[in-house]
């Protein structure tokens, strides 16, 4: 293979090119080629291979640090995915529209002390609600009694721990 790379007529001229330098300047060009061929391999393999390896053991860190924190507040979690299952516990005064649903959720989040970011109308009998640096406790006991006294179900939840223990970043879409 590197006869048939010698015999290129481009490469032949750079290799006569080559042999007409003087010796120095031969060994100059050498120990260049081998510096710009290390370089490639540091920034074009290593560092971004050893990059990547940096970053999968974060991820891992976090998924780690992520599954403590579940397993720490199992009975939390447990209570809320219990509060949010179907159980007909519906009372007198469940909404029967959209307006309705987004004034009882964002009345009962004030009474429990949460402030929602944001929220807005998803569907006819739907709300979408943000809030941001909120304890799980509260937001924990506050979905379990929008469940258990007005028949509010979680559709979809989606919650990112923060810095602090106990404070989570939570996006819902909640249901009549």
């Amino acid at each position: 293979m590197l006869n048939r790379i010698k015999e290129q007529p481009a490469v032949g001229k750079l290799i006569a090119q080559y042999d007409q330098l003087p010796r120095r300047d031969q060994q100059a060009l050498s120990v260049l080629a081998v510096a710009v061929l290390l370089g490639i391999l540091y920034f074009g393999v290593w560092r971004p291979a050893t990059g990547f390896h940096n970053e999968a053991v974060e991820s891992r860190e976090r998924a780690t640090e992520l599954l403590a924190w579940l397993e720490a507040n199992r009975q939390s979690l447990e209570r809320l995915s219990s509060a949010s299952s179907p159980q007909g516990g519906a009372g007198s005064d469940t909404p029967v529209d959209g307006r309705a649903l987004m004034a009882l959720v964002t009345r009962s989040a004030s009474e429990s002390g949460l402030s929602l970011q944001r929220f807005e109308p998803s569907g006819e009998n739907a709300i979408r609600v943000w809030l941001e640096g909120a304890p799980f406790t509260e937001v924990a006991s506050w979905l379990e009694r929008l469940n258990t006294s007005h028949g509010v179900q979680i559709d979809q939840a989606s919650m990112d721990r923060q810095n602090d223990p106990g404070i989570v970043s939570v996006r819902l879409t909640l249901t009549i």
